[in-house]
């Protein structure tokens, strides 16, 4: 199937729900029906991103069919939806998601009722979900292909829970789906690195340094979820050994060959991230977003924050 299938797969679901287009990337529901929109931009390479904010007053099902296949990665924000799918039951609660596949399927959608939903899904046209699959398997030596998932099935999925990181991704994406400025192209990108990041988690496709056990690699997974948790007031380097049990010396080196940066300069990203989504989205000033992040130096936190992005964080508000 190629992205203009997956494309027509959204819309035409779309047209089945109580919602009508605003503009090119927007759908309103109907009053009738509750209160929301739905955000949609469509990738170069067919990836659809999609953000749904939504309430109903009352319940509507809906019920959907295609012969097409579609990969989508799926993130519940607030709210849960029920859906059967293919017979099956299938509920996706608040702070997970899941990577889900179909093919030749029946659903019926049952949305809650008087009830903030919001959900946000990379639709994956399947090309590249199996070239991606091919690239990162090639590493591990193992063969991961969509018709070897589904192995004639209806319905397929991977659930895994929200990480920090991700959270602040899928932040930014949204903060780009609904404005005038948005960037097709660096949303592609984003989309893609999120893409990227489950594949490797639900798949197992973290490359095995030399030296490193899967044992290990676990251990520095968990390391870096300990970052990403308490990067206001992180463990020191001796401390986080001892909490995933790794000594220092194969905590330094395992993590910049497994995540290809020090332990040092991720909790610098990951900090500096957030600190971005404070200040797009008017959340904080300049000295309010350094501390949320745990930087006591406004003027070193503002330093970082012009090498890394190449803006000032007080001209940035100014922008937003």
């Amino acid at each position: 199937m190629n992205s203009n299938s997956l494309s027509l797969i959204y819309q035409h679901y779309l047209e089945k729900t109580p919602f009508r287009q605003q503009n090119e990337h927007t759908y309103m529901i109907l009053p009738e029906a509750g209160h929301g929109h739905i955000y949609r931009v469509t990738t170069y390479s067919g990836i659809e991103i999609v953000y749904s904010h939504i309430q109903y007053h009352e319940p509507y099902p809906t019920n959907f069919a295609s012969s097409g296949q579609m990969i989508e990665l799926q993130f519940a924000l607030s709210g849960q939806r029920h859906v059967n799918v293919a017979g099956l039951d299938y509920t996706l609660p608040m702070g997970q998601g899941a990577l889900i596949f179909l093919q030749d399927f029946k659903a019926c959608f049952h949305p809650p009722v008087n009830e903030q939903y919001k959900s946000f899904a990379l639709g994956i046209p399947i090309s590249l979900f199996n070239y991606a699959a091919s690239q990162l398997a090639a590493r591990r030596q193992v063969a991961i292909e969509f018709n070897q998932i589904l192995k004639g099935a209806a319905f397929h999925h991977f659930s895994f829970e929200l990480d920090h990181r991700s959270i602040v991704m899928i932040e930014h994406l949204i903060k780009d789906l609904k404005s005038v400025h948005k960037s097709p192209l660096l949303m592609e990108a984003a989309a893609l690195e999120i893409l990227n990041r489950f594949m490797i988690q639900l798949f197992d496709l973290t490359p095995m340094p030399e030296g490193l056990s899967k044992e290990d690699v676990r251990k520095l997974h968990m390391a870096r979820e300990i970052l990403e948790f308490s990067m206001i007031d992180p463990p020191s380097l001796i401390t986080l050994s001892k909490k995933v049990g790794l000594n220092d010396f194969k905590l330094k080196k395992g993590f910049k060959a497994c995540f290809g940066t020090t332990v040092f300069e991720y909790l610098r990203q990951i900090r500096l991230d957030y600190a971005m989504k404070l200040l797009r989205s008017q959340e904080s000033n300049v000295t309010e977003a350094a501390m949320a992040v745990g930087y006591s130096n406004v003027s070193a936190f503002s330093e970082q924050f012009f090498r890394e992005y190449g803006v000032k964080p007080s001209s940035l508000k100014k922008v937003f």
